[in-house]
């Protein structure tokens, strides 16, 4: 049986950023590891939001900078994704919108389940396939 891994956040910054001399090799090897068969790696859209917030606050990249990393991860066919399609549409709509991955993965779930929203935010606005209503 294969092994199968939930990947924690800072795997995937390592990963992505390829900044540290011990932990950036590791994390490549791991997904060298998934990408030959040898092992499943697991990615959850709360680790998807963790890398995304540091990504954004301790790197300091933009929020489109920061969706257009993760992206290509998400799209990929080496990690098994939680609620993929979903995932993807946050971040697109997080790079298009520059609003926060919170906001973005909500009008996504929304969009997708046909719900509206309840917020007292603005930002949700942006989003023409969302009906985001104020709380009376």
């Amino acid at each position: 049986m294969t092994p199968r891994y939930h990947l924690d956040a800072n795997v995937v910054l390592r990963f992505l950023r390829d900044d540290d001399p011990q932990q950036s090799p590791a994390s490549a090897r791991l997904f060298a590891a998934a990408r030959a068969g040898r092992m499943q790696l697991l990615l959850s859209p709360v680790t998807v939001a963790e890398v995304f917030y540091v990504l954004v606050k301790v790197y300091r990249l933009s929020r489109s900078d920061a969706a257009g990393k993760l992206l290509p991860l998400i799209h990929g066919d080496v990690v098994e994704v939680e609620h993929r399609p979903r995932l993807a549409d946050a971040l697109q709509r997080v790079a298009k919108a520059n609003v926060d991955f919170g906001d973005g993965y909500l009008a996504a779930a929304a969009a997708e389940r046909s719900t509206r929203i309840a917020s007292f935010d603005d930002d949700l606005r942006v989003f023409a396939d969302v009906t985001t209503e104020v709380p009376q």
